[in-house]
């Protein structure tokens, strides 16, 4: 038996000449998600236990537990979950090393771009690669070919966003043309936003120090778009393909998912008006879209009000597709079910 590890397995596949097909079986790996940070922060497993339980039935926290959980969230929006980062928070509390420990591996990131990438290449997924945090910046935070440069066309630059997506460093979140099942088919591959694979590398690759205001609890900052990633990342790490949807006339979807044959919608806002939700509102209207779950991730304690669930930041880490139902056939046997 042969187990391989390593950030770059997905690029350095492509030059395998022949894979054992029926023999291999690769496991993605991704930065720790908020519940493993509490793991690691060894956090009582029995308050996790109540959370859960509170997720599932809908019910309120209560304030001491919520207010706790809020500042959890902080912390981890701001040490993110690669290991190392991580494991220098347990030992230390010192987000000044934490920071220092993330700009290494932001570091090792370029150089890895540099190694592994070829020629030409390899300047175009670096200008991506460090283009992030502005681009996420915008309003709109769609990523915008025309900022790495006159004349940039997406039939030149695939292949690095690919390249990026494949070493598991970004993460791209794709536009859908509307919000039906089977979203993969309305897919636009030419309009999407790029988040990055972990957002405690974000916060480090940021402009100025925001780490204080981020424990301060203040997640609007950069126009919400660094609680934005910490979303595309816990949907990631589930293994859930990233979509959005938007339109001049409906307005912005932030987080469109496919479960099963049905469609959730996630909204993430970070403000004290989390009940404006006007994208949310028209698309509920519309007769032919037909949703599963409508969602509100907020700074509010859990609540349901008519077709929508308001749920704090934290429950993110319960978040789940259905379960699918089995479906168990022999065609040997009449009237198997």
């Amino acid at each position: 038996d042969y187990l391989e590890t390593g950030s770059l397995l997905g690029i350095q596949y492509n030059s395998v000449k022949s894979l054992p097909v029926g023999f291999e079986e690769r496991i993605n790996m991704y930065p720790l998600d908020f519940e493993e940070f509490l793991w690691a922060l060894d956090y009582p497993a029995e308050s996790i236990r109540y959370i859960k339980e509170c997720f599932k039935k809908q019910k309120s926290v209560g304030s001491a537990a919520h207010e706790r959980m809020l500042r959890l969230f902080d912390t981890y929006i701001v040490v993110g979950g690669m290991p190392e980062a991580v494991q220098t928070y347990v030992s230390t509390k010192d987000i000044t090393e934490t920071v220092r420990i993330q700009k290494q591996i932001l570091d090792l990131y370029r150089q890895d771009i540099s190694k592994y990438a070829q020629g030409l290449m390899s300047l175009k997924i670096r200008q991506i690669f460090d283009s992030i945090p502005s681009q996420l910046d915008d309003k709109n935070r769609r990523f915008m070919l025309s900022r790495l440069g006159k004349g940039q066309q997406m039939r030149g630059l695939e292949s690095s966003f690919l390249w990026l997506e494949e070493a598991g460093v970004a993460l791209p979140c794709y536009n859908t043309s509307a919000p039906v099942s089977p979203l993969r088919l309305n897919e636009k591959r030419n309009l999407f936003k790029l988040f990055l694979n972990d957002t405690g590398l974000l916060t480090a690759m940021s402009l100025g120090d925001i780490q204080f205001e981020l424990l301060q609890g203040e997640l609007d900052i950069n126009s919400g778009s660094i609680l934005e990633n910490v979303f595309a990342q816990a949907l990631a790490s589930k293994g859930l393909d990233l979509f959005y949807y938007d339109s001049k006339s409906t307005g912005e979807l932030d987080f469109v998912v496919q479960n099963g044959k049905d469609i959730d919608i996630l909204e993430i806002k970070s403000g004290k008006d989390y009940k404006k939700h006007r994208a949310l509102d028209k698309a509920l209207q519309v007769k032919d879209w037909q949703f599963q779950r409508k969602i509100v991730f907020c700074k509010s304690d859990v609540k349901a009000e008519g077709e929508i669930l308001y749920l704090p930041f934290y429950m993110i880490m319960f978040y789940a597709l259905k379960e699918q139902q089995r479906l168990i056939w022999d065609p040997l046997v009449p009237d198997f079910n």
